[in-house]
């Protein structure tokens, strides 16, 4: 990338800037024991590039912007004779008095006059607040712009017939210096009124002006009509300046401009950027360097953003211009879609516009029905896939404002009683994610152990999709599947046999003949029900290994002419029924009856799986209050299957059963004040 060249400045040079109406004149000076003024120009205040090129070119790299009256504060104090360096240290004291520490170095200027007498000088402090805002100035011209108070800039042009007045209307800004018999006195003020109100605050401020420097009151009003006279007027700016202005700056400035500078109105025009050029060259000159920011500390672009529009009349006029814009964006927007459209496809547009009109219809169709309707489809196999085996449900309602409530019978099911189904049931609901705060009541269980009960629950959000395993899907696997399975689901694989073949397994009982059988029996049936080729009764009845099916097939044994022969043991002996009584194992006459197994009558008595569950249940111990009270509604839930399994013992004595009916229902209780919450 190509290098911009260095530019050497020249350190003898500086710029003095002022903003009148839309434009911004600028006069470049020489520094010296008497200043030049060398060049003049005039840019618009937009034009900010400009003036940044008109500077490279002249070499200059320092920038003084005159800062109007209104946003400074000049305080004038008598101090005692003594070395410079003494009296600016008692100068800053004062001021630290003045303002305490509201102003920071950088925006405070001190200076002491020449004029005095042998025991007594005056002093000028001048402050620029924090909270007024600069002049505007482009952004790539701060770093090398200080700035000079307007005060200051008058008093070179003050002279003892006629004071210098600079007023802007446009900030209502008013500089007044007046030289009288004691050296020269500012002053600078702010009058925020229109029209007459504008005039009599200036008016004010002149008379208040002359009345401080120690005018007579008698000729304070002759010199308030003498300025009035005096004034000329450049649109909102004010001028009062001595008729001889060129007199007063002849001995303290020089000028080089070229021929402009021989017409008397270039004087006038001039006259603040000479007084100074003059005060900054001078004595003035700590007063004419005040900063925006301390030095070496540059502001971020938020503070720029900030302190840009914090004048209220900018501020303003962007709230104006946002107001607009947010009124109008929108219809240019679909103006500018319409367009798009139309160029895209000129011949359908109308159809398109039609087809998108109906589908926003359709959308704010279905937002309304989500608000104040439910889905009752989705709901309800929500509700089926949350409803275990063992329950049948009896009627469903569906409500905005009740949630759902279900009604229905639970029986015992694959070794759970009919409370641990309705039990299980509510969890699966609460896990779902679109129900919750689900609580269940029953009536009296019957003597099958069935009993109807009544579920309710919230519907929390009836359109979320549930994730449902797959061993509750009942869309993978419906009720027929589950009652009735398929045999071919379950069959084993098929293994290798001796001879290298395969031998596949069946799911026929292994039946074996007994071994005291006839030996002649030929196997072939006659339809008599006895199974044995020749008809006669055999010696014994066959036995059937356990886990034989008791149901037999159709048409075996059964006495009919198409019953299928019986099955014929392989030694030749008697073949085995298929049916009837000889399909009873036969008890040993030497094996000691086995002791029944003791259990309560229904399911599972008599050793059945049953009474084997209920062999291995622990009775759950007891709990307090707290303990209860501190459990979720999940530990609950399982705390009430444990207990309803062990309220169904049959082994337990009088008082273990009495307190665990009354845990139970004390369980009963805190699930449905805590689902009712």
């Amino acid at each position: 990338m190509k290098q911009q060249p260095t530019i050497s400045y020249d350190e003898s040079l500086f710029a003095v800037a002022e903003r009148a109406s839309d434009r911004l004149r600028v006069l470049l000076v020489r520094k010296g024991a008497k200043p030049t003024a060398i060049d003049s120009r005039a840019f618009p205040i937009q034009d900010a590039t400009a003036l940044a090129q008109w500077l490279d070119l002249k070499l200059c790299n320092d920038l003084r912007m005159i800062l109007p009256a209104a946003g400074v504060i000049v305080r004038s104090t008598t101090l005692p004779a003594a070395s410079q360096t003494q009296m600016l240290t008692a100068l800053a004291l004062q001021a630290e008095s003045f303002f305490l520490g509201s102003v920071p170095q950088h925006r405070l200027g001190l200076a002491v006059l020449a004029e005095g007498s042998a025991t007594e000088r005056r002093g000028l402090i001048v402050a620029w607040p924090m909270n007024q805002a600069a002049p505007d100035i482009a952004p790539r011209l701060e770093a090398i712009t200080t700035y000079l108070p307007e005060p200051a800039a008058l008093m070179p042009l003050a002279s003892g017939d006629l004071p210098a007045v600079s007023a802007d209307r446009r900030v209502g800004s008013i500089a007044i210096a007046l030289r009288t018999q004691n050296g020269v006195v500012l002053r600078s003020a702010r009058e925020d009124g229109l029209g007459d109100a504008w005039a009599d605050g200036f008016r004010r401020a002149v008379a208040e002006t002359a009345l401080n420097a120690g005018v007579e009151p008698a000729r304070i009003a002759a010199v308030v009509a003498s300025i009035e006279s005096a004034a000329e007027t450049d649109g909102d700016r004010v001028l009062v300046l001595d008729p001889d202005v060129r007199g007063t700056l002849g001995g303290k400035i020089s000028v080089e401009v070229g021929q402009e500078s021989l017409d008397p109105s270039w004087w006038r025009t001039h006259a603040v950027l000479l007084g100074a050029a003059v005060a900054a060259s001078g004595p003035l000159a700590d007063l004419c360097r005040l900063r925006k920011h301390e030095k070496g500390s540059e502001p971020t672009r938020l503070a720029r953003l900030v302190e840009r529009y914090s004048d209220p009349v900018r501020a303003l006029r962007v709230v104006l211009v946002a107001i607009v814009v947010m009124a109008l964006a929108p219809i240019g927007l679909a103006w500018l879609r319409a367009k798009i459209y139309e160029w895209k496809m000129p011949a359908s547009l109308g159809a398109f516009q039609n087809q998108q009109f109906d589908v926003e219809q359709r959308i704010l169709h279905y937002e309304a029905l989500g608000r104040k309707s439910l889905p009752a489809t989705k709901l309800l196999g929500d509700l089926a896939v949350a409803t275990p085996d063992g329950i049948e449900l009896e009627s469903i309602q569906f409500s905005l404002s009740q949630g759902v409530s279900v009604r229905g019978v639970a029986k015992p099911q694959g070794g759970k009683s009919p409370d641990e189904i309705v039990n299980n049931m509510a969890n699966q609901m609460d896990s779902s994610g679109v129900f919750q705060k689900a609580s269940w009541s029953w009536t009296t269980p019957d003597g099958r152990n069935v009993f109807k009960f009544s579920l309710n629950a919230q519907i929390a959000r009836p359109t979320l999709i549930a994730e449902i395993p797959e061993s509750r899907d009942w869309a993978i696997k419906s009720l027929a599947k589950r009652k009735w399975p398929d045999p071919a689901d379950s069959k084993p694989a098929a293994s290798e046999g001796e001879d290298g073949g395969s031998v596949e397994s069946t799911d026929e009982p292994v039946k074996v003949a007994s071994s005291n059988g006839p030996k002649n029996g030929t196997g072939n049936g006659t339809g008599n029900g006895t199974g044995n080729g020749a008809g006669e009764k055999p010696d014994a009845p066959a036995t059937v290994v356990a886990g034989a099916d008791p149901k037999p097939p159709v048409g075996a044994a059964t006495g009919k002419p198409d019953a299928a022969p019986a099955t014929a043991p392989a030694d030749g002996g008697a073949p085995l029924p298929e049916r009837g009584i000889g399909r009873r194992p036969t008890p040993d006459p030497n094996e000691a009856p086995k002791p029944p197994v003791s259990g309560g009558a229904g399911a599972g008595a008599g050793g059945g799986p049953g009474a084997a569950a209920r062999a291995t249940l622990v009775v759950p111990d007891t709990f307090t209050d707290e303990q209860l009270k501190a459990m979720s509604v999940a530990e609950l839930r399982d705390k009430l299957t444990v207990f309803a399994q062990a309220r169904r013992r049959e082994d337990l004595d009088a008082d273990t059963a009495a307190r665990v009916r009354q845990d139970f229902q004390r369980i009963v209780d805190a699930l449905k004040e805590a689902t009712s919450k």
